[in-house]
Order: C-alpha cells, then sequence, then structure tokens
C-alpha cells in the first residue's frame, strides 16, 4: 500500500510558477539576452569582431536587471577602438611571458600530448585571439583570450578599465 493515498495525493500538486521571460536588449551593435533573469547575471551576445565571433556580456545596471545600459554605453565607446585593445593586450600578454631573451617558452597541449616550443613575441601575438568579454556597469573590462593550447587548456584573463588601462594580464583557467 503506497504512503500517500490517491485523496491525499491532490495536496502536493499546485500551480507551476511561470517560467521567467528572457530579457532582451537590441543596439545597433548586436542583440543581448539574460535568458533566465532569475539565475543569470549578465546580458550575453556575439558579435563580429577584428575578423572573428567574439562572446560579449554586459553587466545589468545595479538591481535593475532589466537594463544594462552603464555596460552598453562602455561597450559602445570600446568598439572604435577594439584593434588598438587588441593590439595592446596582445604586446601586454606578450611582454608578461617573454624570458629575457625575448622568448615565449609554451607549455604545449594537453590534447595532443605535444611538448611545448620556444616562440616569439610576434608568433605567439598571432596566435591569440579574443574569445570573450566582459563589460561591467562600473567601467571595468574583462577580457578572455584564447591562447591556441600553447599553455595546455587555459586562456588568457585581462583586466582593464574602460578609459584604456590594463590592470592584470595572467593565464587562468
Amino acid at each position: 500500500m503506497p504512503i500517500f493515498s490517491h485523496k491525499f495525493s491532490g495536496l502536493f500538486l499546485g500551480k507551476r510558477k511561470a517560467k521567467p521571460q528572457p530579457l532582451v536588449i537590441e543596439d545597433e551593435l548586436g542583440t543581448f539576452t539574460m535568458k533566465n533573469p532569475e539565475t543569470d547575471k549578465y546580458f550575453s551576445g556575439e558579435i563580429d569582431l577584428l575578423g572573428g565571433k567574439v562572446d560579449i556580456m554586459l553587466e545589468p545596471d545595479g538591481t535593475e536587471t532589466g537594463t544594462a545600459q552603464k555596460a552598453l554605453q562602455h561597450f559602445h565607446s570600446f568598439v572604435p577602438n577594439a584593434a588598438d585593445w587588441d593590439a595592446r593586450i596582445k604586446q601586454s600578454a606578450a611582454d608578461e611571458f617573454a624570458e629575457k631573451d625575448g622568448t615565449i617558452e609554451t607549455w604545449g597541449s594537453c590534447e595532443s600530448d605535444s611538448e611545448g616550443e620556444t616562440i616569439s613575441k610576434e608568433a605567439f601575438m598571432r596566435r591569440i585571439a579574443m574569445n570573450f568579454i566582459c563589460f561591467y556597469s562600473d567601467g571595468s573590462i574583462f577580457f578572455d583570450y584564447n591562447l591556441d593550447d600553447m599553455f595546455t587548456d587555459h586562456g588568457l584573463g585581462v583586466n582593464a578599465d574602460i578609459s584604456g588601462s590594463i590592470e592584470s594580464c595572467a593565464l587562468w583557467g
């Protein structure tokens, strides 16, 4: 005999909570969506930038999860200068990882069990590419760069400010 009879099973059936509707920002630079406003922390979208696809995340404005105007403004000021940002970040990363002789010792790929190699700063800068960028309402920016398996499965994380300063550049992941 079941623990609960059919007579009482109706007590456990209730109205389901309505699924939250996605929030969408339509902008000339792209469409950014927060699929589940109850759990997601950012609006996200994908754009063509510098010859590749880059994921963009926008932090909502304060407690108003329905808007991301401040982050969107920072994104708008970034786009015309994207090539300059990219060049400066690549140079900063190359300088950070270079030995005194100007070469960079890679670790190799964990998927192919390949050994690392020594490459020039220029070769390093040609191999890395923007993966995603997160714009925050306070003007800070986080860049993630794909490192082409040069450092196993790590990425390059760069913290910057919309004023143009690069604050940190390090492996992550």
